[in-house]
């Protein structure tokens, strides 16, 4: 199903656009059919960092961001493309779009922090004509950082509870009228990102404390949903490292794939290639992709009937064969590293990315078209 969010980060982190140097992936076979051609989209703002939520072939949801400040509100607004026309959706003055997601133009959400003080959460839907007042469940305390619209009466979000001591891992779900939060008590840490293959096949990552109050390192967190109850899925820790997940997709309970970031003891980026681990219902085996320098896979998407991962740094998107990475082109030259990668309805893929240049950062967002169109 569609992921159906965008996950904007603020400018200033979302995209990682520090030089990588270029890396040799699993070559592709001699009698591999030609690249497909890639269409560059249009972009209501110039130059802004932008997240696309996509409906069909020319119908989509937009998000603009300008500016980098990390402890102030960006100039943030919403643009509904449909074909070739462009209509701003109004954000509540109170709103703030640092994820968006939903069903349909008529089934919006628009969820962040608003800066000022110590932040207060954000939480408002659309129905096509109007905002809704702010729903979030606690404004002072549960932060939601992803969230994946499942029909008008269900919204999945993860993120944590501020406690005391630190942040509790949480997860909250909207029925239509009311939340049912669960906090995570006795685990301190993070979910950054989830998603709903069904509403009895939920997957969350993120990171934990280790435990270990001398070297104050993090580990990967993974939990899978039933329908019934959330059950904590060990993810096997790398010596003097920490792992923080942001990437999940599920294909099915025996195939799950997700990928993150791994630093060293004094935080610098650590191993080479991107950290990626793959989850066959019993066990996790690491289906890392290769390269010489530390880079991340942003996200994951599935297209043609293969799982397609974007990175930051210049490898920017490969696919997995079945064994191997293998190094996907046809991307905007000028792009440097991809950040979210989305499949619509329809099948086609979704491509958001950008270069750094002396004057700031160029944005760009790219369309595949469905391998039938093709």
């Amino acid at each position: 199903m569609i992921k159906g969010t965008t996950r904007g980060r603020r400018a200033a982190s979302a995209l990682l656009i520090a030089a990588v140097a270029g890396v040799a992936l699993a070559a592709a076979p001699a009698n591999a059919a030609a690249p497909p051609a890639w269409e560059t989209l249009p972009q209501p703002v110039k130059n802004a960092a932008s997240a696309i939520l996509p409906f069909d072939g020319g119908n989509s949801v937009v998000t603009t961001r300008q500016g980098e400040c990390g402890d102030c509100d960006l100039d943030q607004r919403l643009w509904q493309r449909n074909g070739d026309a462009w209509k701003e959706l109004k954000l509540p003055a109170d709103g703030v779009a640092d994820t968006v997601t939903g069903t349909s133009p008529e089934d919006l959400w628009a969820i962040g922090r608003k800066d000022g003080g110590d932040g207060t959460w954000r939480v408002h839907h659309y129905d096509g004509a109007t905002w809704s007042a702010n729903l979030s469940p606690d404004t002072k305390h549960v932060e939601i950082l992803d969230a994946e619209a499942v029909s008008r009466t269900s919204l999945w979000g993860v993120g944590n509870t501020r406690a005391e001591t630190g942040f509790v891992p949480t997860v909250t779900h909207w029925n239509g009228k009311t939340w049912d939060t669960t906090k995570f008590d006795g685990v301190e840490g993070n979910l950054s990102t989830l998603q709903v293959k069904s509403e009895n096949d939920i997957w969350a990552v993120g990171n934990t404390d280790a435990g270990g109050v001398a070297d104050d390192r993090n580990q990967a967190l993974a939990l899978h949903y039933d329908g019934a109850k959330w059950t904590r899925i060990p993810v096997p820790s790398i010596p003097k490292a920490s792992v923080f997940l942001t990437a999940v997709i599920s294909n099915g309970p025996n195939d799950v794939w997700a990928s993150g970031a791994v630093r060293g003891e004094h935080g610098q980026a650590a191993g080479n290639g991107a950290y990626v681990i793959h989850w066959d219902g019993k066990s996790w085996t690491h289906r890392d992709v290769p390269g010489k320098e530390a880079v991340t896979a942003e996200s994951f998407a599935n297209y043609g009937g293969k799982l397609y991962a974007g990175l930051s740094g210049n490898q920017r998107l490969v696919r997995w064969t079945g064994s191997a990475w293998e190094q996907v082109d046809g991307l905007e030259p000028l792009m440097f590293g991809v950040h979210d990668l989305t499949t619509a309805k329809d099948g086609s893929l979704y491509v958001t990315g950008a270069r750094g240049t002396f004057f700031g950062s160029l944005y760009y967002q790219q369309r595949l078209a469905p391998p039938a169109a093709r």
